[in-house]
């Protein structure tokens, strides 16, 4: 039987993706995408054959959905859902604050509702293979930590403080903060915190480093910025390296891909193609897996408290010029 999954909001730039990939599970009907936008959902929703219809129409035929709004229109789209009693897998990060992502998680952990976020990266095969070697001792006692997820400047809301609760920092921390957290069982104890705008004209920052030190006291480096050139071959990196007394291993998320290179009259003529698992798959078959009694999502909503921590603690810090106490 079939597990009837629905697209709520076109708003962020995953949700075309979601909707491909579950419009080819064989154990999802994609029953239909919502939003307030009718032209994009309609797109959308042409794009993989199903119908579009309003957040609350959708939360009436959906046992699942995937909320792809605003970062700041998920706290009444989550209100709908947990109303529905529907399953909700929710774009990162939680809230556009640490106190309404507090508040977020505690009404879902009241509910009997399936509750996750859609962090793809802990499905990534590369990143599963460093946990193992971090697990069985490989790198011995862990010294330090880099992580780099730049990507092209996305514009649009994301570019909107009151929509994204910033720019880059609030973009771009929670998928290595998450994984390294993962991979290590370490908390973020403190950051300092230094961002800039130099790529865009922008209210918000592109540019960022966070110098961070674990519970364990190792040092936890991330580049978590929006420098990765618009006209680039790739959208992007994800990449982390840790440091031990015994070795050094690094796993690189998008390592994967070959370059292709055409003659084309417009557009992009120079491209790298992933071919690699793709841990999107995974993440969708997971949340299905999850609505139908097996296992939870692997990253909770209580995970994305702990990386709105730190990025509330990032951007204090950048206030403050100094570093900052992560208080969870």
């Amino acid at each position: 039987m079939t597990v009837p999954i629905g697209i709520c909001s076109t708003a962020h730039v995953n949700a075309g993706v979601y909707a491909a990939l579950l419009s080819k599970l064989p154990e999802v009907d994609l029953v239909g995408i919502s939003d307030q936008t009718t032209d994009q959902a309609r797109k959308r929703a042409n794009a993989v054959g199903t119908s579009i219809m309003s957040h609350r129409e959708l939360m009436q035929v959906a046992e699942g959905v995937i909320i792809c709004s605003t970062t700041a229109a998920h706290d009444k789209l989550i209100d709908l859902a947990l109303q529905h009693n529907v399953a909700i897998l929710l774009e990162k990060p939680i809230a556009t604050s640490l106190a309404e992502a507090k508040s977020i998680q505690n009404r879902c952990d009241e509910s009997d509702v399936v509750t996750g976020m859609a962090m793809p990266l802990r499905y990534s095969h590369p990143m599963r293979q460093l946990k193992e070697r971090y697990e069985a001792g490989s790198v011995g006692e862990l010294v330090a930590v880099s992580g780099v997820n730049r990507g092209r400047m996305p514009g649009g809301w994301f570019v909107n403080p009151g929509l994204a609760g910033g720019g880059a920092v609030a973009d771009h921390t929670d998928h290595i903060v998450d994984i390294v957290r993962w991979i290590t069982g370490e908390e973020v104890r403190e950051v300092y915190a230094e961002t800039d705008t130099r790529f865009y004209d922008l209210p918000v920052e592109d540019v960022n480093l966070l110098s961070m030190t674990l519970s364990n006291g190792a040092s936890f480096f991330l580049d978590g910025s929006w420098s990765t050139p618009q006209k680039n071959s790739f959208w992007g990196d994800g990449r982390v390296e840790l440091v031990g007394t015994k070795s050094t291993f690094s796993a690189d998320c998008f390592g994967d891909r070959y370059t292709h290179v055409k003659d084309t009259a417009q557009g992009m003529h120079n491209e790298s193609i992933y071919w690699g698992a793709d841990p999107n798959n995974a993440l969708l078959r997971d949340f299905v897996m999850s609505i139908q009694g097996g296992s939870a999502p692997a990253t909770t909503l209580e995970d994305a408290v702990r990386t709105a921590a730190v990025i509330d603690a990032a951007y204090e810090s950048v206030e403050q010029g100094k570093p900052v106490k992560v208080t969870y």
